[in-house]
């Protein structure tokens, strides 16, 4: 094997394991990215009604962004909140600037800094405490303890 079909040989080796590593593409990531958004907003629901936390995510953003649907904060906070449910930190991220903003959801600075915290956006959480009272933060700080206990309830850790 001359050094040109072995080095091809490598790099279509690498190819091979790293399509191996990484699944494909969902029909709904497919549909975005040929920007067939309203396509990639029904696969999306389809499969985020299903549970799957990517497709929640992404269907969130799009109703964030009024891409393939109508630009509706509460639905793309539906979405956002059933990701972070399941542990999803950039939903968690997410939900909680929604909460923070009051877009989509009533604002509540107590439920954003429960988010902010499971996200571990501390910057967020920083900014946020410095407007919430002892009072406010306290009962952050009781929700983000339930979420956690309930969350490894439910993983069953």
């Amino acid at each position: 094997m001359n050094k040109l079909s072995m080095a091809l040989a490598m790099v279509l080796g690498l190819g091979l394991a790293y399509a191996a590593d990484h699944p494909e593409l969902s029909e709904g990531d497919e549909a975005y990215s040929a920007e067939n958004y309203p396509k990639a907003a029904a696969l999306y629901r389809k499969d985020a009604e299903l549970g799957v936390i990517n497709a929640q995510v992404n269907l969130a953003i799009m109703y964030l962004d009024g891409q393939g649907v109508p630009q509706e904060y509460q639905q793309a906070a539906k979405w956002f909140l059933a990701a972070a449910e399941q542990g999803n930190a950039e939903a968690q991220f997410n939900i909680g600037v929604l909460y923070q903003d009051g877009k989509g959801v009533e604002k509540n600075p107590v439920e954003a800094d429960k988010w902010f915290h499971l996200a571990k956006s501390f910057n967020n959480v920083e900014r946020i405490e410095k407007t919430m009272s002892p009072e406010q933060i306290a009962e952050a700080k009781k929700r983000i303890n339930e979420w956690i206990d309930n969350y490894q309830k439910t993983r069953g850790h």
